[in-house]
């Protein structure tokens, strides 16, 4: 007695873009978003490849075939693809980057005003006055690398082709980042004393935790690149 195969084995076997499209999909890293929008775009050209050659007169299933021969092997469209899911992953990780520096000045001198906590109990000594000076420095030259790279992987990246290097060196910057701005404010803390337990829950819950976050959409990205 024979035994016949489940209806969806045959539907792959008789058409075979499902299985390539999944495929595709997981050979893809990077952002769920793009990485469907790409995949749906290789489904909408594969159909559309396949209705034309119906419409020259082939069988569906071979013109399907062929429409998936024709398009490229799974490695070869997926390297292609990778690139811009590298870029868009790298553009998150700058927005996210952006964001969270974004609110530090009001956290630490406008608003919340936790740098006057810290310099309470030895507010003339040198070491708190470079750190501070060195926090200054180095805020200012992230949040301007984050605004590069948004204007890289944006904009720019219609004259300048941004690439996979263009999404790793986003990704290396914002890790870096991510080490240097808590270290220095933790390093200004400690020299500096009159720091109490409520403070340390703010620097936690609003500068490390989020910046936490950040340093995992920058893996992503270089796991994208």
């Amino acid at each position: 007695m024979r035994t016949l195969r489940p209806a969806s084995t045959m539907d792959d076997m008789a058409d075979p873009r499902p299985a390539y499209l999944a495929r595709l999909d997981a050979a893809l890293v990077g952002p769920a978003r793009t990485r469907r929008s790409l995949v749906q775009e290789a489904s909408d050209h594969l159909d559309d490849a396949t209705a034309a050659l119906v419409r020259a007169g082939w069988d569906e299933e071979t013109a399907a075939r062929r429409a998936v021969a024709d398009f490229g092997t799974v490695p070869e469209v997926a390297a292609s693809f990778q690139t811009t899911l590298a870029v868009a992953a790298s553009r998150r990780t700058a927005w996210l980057l952006l964001l969270v520096l974004g609110y530090q000045p009001f956290l630490w001198d406008s608003g919340l005003e936790l740098a006057s906590e810290t310099h309470a109990a030895r507010p003339d000594w040198w070491l708190v006055g470079a750190l501070d000076e060195l926090i200054e420095i180095g805020g200012g030259l992230t949040l301007l690398g984050a605004l590069v790279a948004l204007v890289l992987t944006g904009v720019g990246n219609r004259w300048l082709a941004a690439g996979r290097v263009t999404a790793r060196v986003t990704a290396g910057f914002t890790l870096a980042a991510c080490a240097f701005v808590p270290l220095t404010c933790v390093a200004m803390t400690l020299a500096a004393g009159g720091w109490t337990v409520g403070f340390w829950g703010l620097v936690v819950a609003l500068m490390m935790l989020p910046l936490s976050g950040v340093a995992v959409s920058a893996r992503g990205t270089l796991a994208a690149a």
